[in-house]
């Protein structure tokens, strides 16, 4: 999905004169309607034209229910947006003549490692920001959503990770490898990649409410609270998850302001207000198509590109530069034009939405005055999959088949133990107060929940925690009945796939 609507771009760029003032009042209609139909508990706004600020705004509420306002100085997560900070950090060593583009990562850290030895020799940063490592789309989740696990740790175990093309075959979109781009930023600085990050980055473009660290980010008044939707499909707000872990590839947290003095920098090539902070060359390269990405889709392009940290898609002659970001409750758009010397960062506190999507498109198509657009027919027609989408979800869940008075192969007690996954840790299976079965991950707090018997030796999972939809879990047997271990079957969650996971019972 994430690639079929970034072509909906296409859709709205037929014209190559955009406005010289907005108008104001028809684009705070418009994005009050947005709110209406889709909402949207807060939102902000941010636009950028021939080096200037021309549009920043916030709208609606930090918290649902909540009175305090949003305005365009409040902090919401950026999720992937910030892939193209690590990129611009890698970007700046490479300015500095402290490493390339093409050094092996090996080189910087020793204990980087993947499936295979070759692979491992000779994987270099730029197959680490290009996602080409042959890895399954978005791997490795479960050893960052919501983990106490170090990056360090992370990057230790990503050597279990199971491949499912060739080294460089083709792209599978990830997180994790950003990780390891920041942890060179790290080696070869000397400091932090957080710290890096900062002076070299945010405190040069007075981004100074921007930050990557949970304990920065938690200590300012004007944050947005994330919201996802509950059971019962109402908007409800959730804790920040603190996503340290995960920073350099989906944690970073901004506002609508400062992301415009961010967007200024990228299109004045490295420039800001008449402050060189890296050299257009490196601009030049993060901005150059690094590797293919076919699509298939209705509208006008057959195929996208990645350069670094930035999705590259050519529209009707124009350049078009952009990434989304999506973490629990929180999603966000950013698009620049080159050619044109124009973007917009759409920032909001709520997730599993289309909503910045079609936000994306009616601002192209009002900074750009296609007036020969289809708008209404294209909001219509997704505001009417936004609402079957969640009709037939609730349908689903009342259409989960049961087979009737069965019950387990073992005594609830046998299955108690520890159980283990070689990449991820272990995994804790014990009998609670109440004489039920209870599911905790080790370094997961959120992965805890009740196992409730829902037919043979399959049980379903109540996870305590809202951000985590119920699933299935099933154990495994050998030919004398003795537990093996035991597989998780639910839907995915950002970029956790329990299907990577292979539990076995630790028979210590």
């Amino acid at each position: 999905m994430k690639i079929f609507l970034s072509t909906i771009i296409g859709l709205f760029l037929y014209s190559n004169s955009f406005s010289q003032q907005i108008q104001i009042d028809s684009l705070d209609l418009l994005i009050h309607q947005v709110i209406k139909d889709y909402e949207i508990p807060g939102l902000s706004i941010g636009i950028v034209r021939n080096d200037s600020i021309i549009f920043s705004k916030g709208y609606g509420n930090l918290e649902i229910y909540k009175e305090r306002k949003v305005d365009k100085n409040t902090t919401f997560g950026i999720g992937s947006i910030s892939k193209s900070f690590t990129a611009l950090t890698i970007g700046i060593l490479v300015d500095e003549g402290k490493i390339d583009w093409d050094d092996k990562v090996k080189d910087y850290l020793p204990y980087f490692e993947l499936y295979a030895p070759y692979v491992t020799d000779n994987f270099t940063i730029r197959d680490l920001l290009t996602h080409r490592s042959g890895l399954k789309d978005v791997s490795g989740g479960t050893l960052w959503y919501h983990s106490d696990y170090s990056r360090e740790e992370i990057i230790k175990r990503l050597k279990y990770l199971e491949p499912v093309s060739g080294f460089r075959e083709k792209p599978a979109y990830q997180n994790v490898m950003y990780v390891v781009a920041a942890e060179i930023v790290k080696t070869v600085s000397g400091t932090s990649w957080d710290s890096f990050l900062k002076t070299k980055v945010f405190d040069k473009l007075k981004m100074n409410n921007s930050t990557s660290l949970s304990a920065e980010r938690e200590a300012n008044k004007n944050l947005a609270q994330p919201h996802i939707w509950n059971e019962d499909y109402k908007k409800i707000a959730i804790i920040q998850e603190k996503g340290d872990n995960l920073a350099p590839g989906g944690f970073i947290y901004s506002s609508a302001n400062e992301m415009s003095n961010y967007m200024r920098l990228m299109l004045n090539n490295g420039v800001f207000e008449n402050d060189t902070i890296v050299n257009s060359t490196i601009i030049e390269e993060i901005f150059k198509p690094q590797i293919i990405y076919p699509i298939g889709s209705p509208f006008n392009n057959e195929f996208s590109s990645y350069g670094f940290g930035w999705w590259l898609t050519p529209v009707n002659g124009h350049k078009v530069i952009e990434h989304s970001g999506g973490i629990d409750g929180m999603s966000a758009q950013l698009v620049m034009i080159k050619d044109l010397n124009l973007g917009f960062v759409i920032l909001t506190n709520q997730s599993k939405e289309p909503a910045t999507f079609i936000l994306r498109a009616l601002l192209l198509e009002k900074l750009l005055e296609d007036e020969d657009s289809l708008r209404d027919n294209f909001y219509s027609f997704v505001k009417d999959w936004r609402d079957n989408r969640i009709k037939e979800k609730k349908e689903a869940s009342k259409k989960v088949l049961q087979k009737a008075n069965t019950k387990p192969s073992l005594a609830i007690s046998e299955y108690s133990g520890k159980y283990t996954d070689k990449m991820y840790g272990d995994i804790l299976i014990n009998k609670s107060n109440e004489g039920e079965l209870e599911i905790s991950f080790s370094h997961t707090k959120v992965f805890k929940g009740k196992l409730i018997h829902w037919q043979f030796d399959t049980f379903k999972i109540d996870w305590y925690d809202i951000r985590v939809p119920d699933g299935f879990l099933t154990f495994n047997f050998n030919s004398k009945r003795e537990i093996l271990g035991f597989s998780i079957d639910q839907e995915n969650l950002l970029d956790v796939d329990f299907g990577e996971l292979n539990i076995l019972k630790n028979k210590n």
